[in-house]
């Protein structure tokens, strides 16, 4: 529980409530045992209770502390009084308030001890409530210590408790104890438990986990992305891989989620197995048809050596590209293929467009196509324009004096 009002309050607040009548009923009723209430002490509080009731909580509060400026009340009826307090400021969300005064009730030492420990833990709620974690944890300890039999939600507090003070050893300990006396699953619990494991980069305990988080709810992708980069977190990426795949067959994943699965394989060095999501991806419109994903399929086929399956990729985005960038990609694996002509007519076309991050690339790319096209001439004006770049000038240099060799050698 946090601090800020979540709209909750009073549902909290009738759970305290209806014991508090409770023990009311016990401490009042015929036979039982003393201390007791005298009947106008009872009625002024069953009254309050009522207002309660009926959310007329400032009215409440109103007249409990009237009560306690009476002179001639007893210590079990301030004892009462001020545990009824606490519950009133506990529906406001006012949970220092709550927290001093069921204080002040154990202080006044009149309540039965069955009593005082479950004032002990409604205290313990109001403080963890009011972010106020280790005097919580303290008090639900000290609760614990008395042999009370604990609900496993008494449990899963003290483990709440625990992890927001970074003490992640007793969070577990605490939240393994609550989750073996549950008696149905706990989705809830088992969230909490992965983060503690992640906390302590216990990433395998964290996986376990979460599989059964998915075996509990499939259909959830945050435990499919949570696993994945809990396999992540433990340089296990075949297996991060792997999850999120499975989670992208069942149509959970969206844009980024599925490109990170085309980053694995493509790290794992399983290029064709990226190339083929990332088209899956692109041809159900699951992954947006840019530029950048357009180059990145190019990447994919190019590593995985399907050198026409790129060509063919990047063929459909030439035609309709406003720069000549594609044209001199498209070159650059016709080079590979020792298509010597295409290329060079790729590299012409990719110029004339412009555009071009790197034309002196791009020139020193049409040298090398001419050349061993067998067009001297061409080659020779290419490298020419090359060495007017700075990057590649040594280089287009360098070919020059080849060039030359081999038309001396033709003479």
């Amino acid at each position: 529980m946090g601090s800020k009002k979540t709209g909750n309050g009073t549902d909290r607040f009738r759970l305290w409530f209806g014991a508090a009548v409770t023990w009311l009923v016990l401490a009042t009723g015929a036979g039982a045992a003393e201390p007791t209430l005298s009947k106008e002490i009872y009625d002024q509080i069953t009254g309050a209770q009522t207002l309660m009731e009926q959310e007329q909580h400032r009215q409440a509060l109103s007249q409990l502390r009237a009560l306690l400026q009476d002179a001639d009340i007893s210590p079990y009826e301030t004892a009462m009084v001020n545990q009824t307090l606490g519950y009133a400021y506990a529906a406001l969300e006012q949970y220092a308030e709550s927290a001093a005064a069921f204080q002040q009730s154990l202080d006044v030492g009149a309540l039965p001890e069955e009593s005082a420990q479950i004032v002990r833990y409604n205290m313990a709620q109001i403080l963890i409530a009011a972010e106020r974690y280790a005097d919580g944890a303290s008090i639900l300890e000290e609760w614990l210590a008395a042999g009370t039999e604990a609900e496993p939600r008494a449990r899963v507090l003290l483990a709440q408790a625990y992890t927001r003070l970074g003490r992640y050893d007793r969070a577990e300990r605490h939240l393994l104890q609550a989750l073996a006396q549950a008696t149905k699953f706990q989705e809830e619990w088992h969230r909490l438990l992965v983060s503690i494991y992640v906390e302590q980069e216990q990433f395998a305990e964290a996986a376990g986990v979460l599989r059964q988080l998915l075996e509990h709810a499939p259909e959830k992708k945050t435990y499919w992305l949570q696993l994945s980069q809990t396999y992540s977190g433990a340089e296990r990426h075949a297996q991060a891989a792997s999850t999120l795949a499975m989670a992208y067959k069942q149509g959970l994943l969206q844009e980024r989620e599925t490109l990170q699965i085309v980053s694995y394989y493509l790290h794992l060095g399983l290029p064709y197995k990226a190339a083929e999501l990332l088209e899956d991806g692109l041809t159900r419109a699951l992954i947006a048809d840019s530029d950048e994903h357009q180059e990145l399929l190019v990447t994919c086929w190019l590593h995985a050596r399907e050198y026409q399956r790129a060509l063919n990729v990047l063929e459909r985005n030439v035609k309709g590209a406003e720069t000549g960038t594609a044209d001199i990609r498209r070159a650059e694996i016709l080079v590979q293929l020792e298509r010597w002509p295409e290329a060079a007519a790729s590299v012409a076309a990719g110029l004339s467009k412009g555009g071009l991050k790197e034309p002196g690339n791009a020139y020193l790319l049409l040298g090398i196509a001419e050349y061993q096209a067998g067009k001297l001439d061409e080659s020779t004006e290419a490298f020419n324009t090359a060495t007017s770049y700075k990057p590649v000038a040594k280089r287009a240099r360098q070919w020059l004096v080849l060039l030359k060799r081999e038309q001396e050698k033709q003479l």
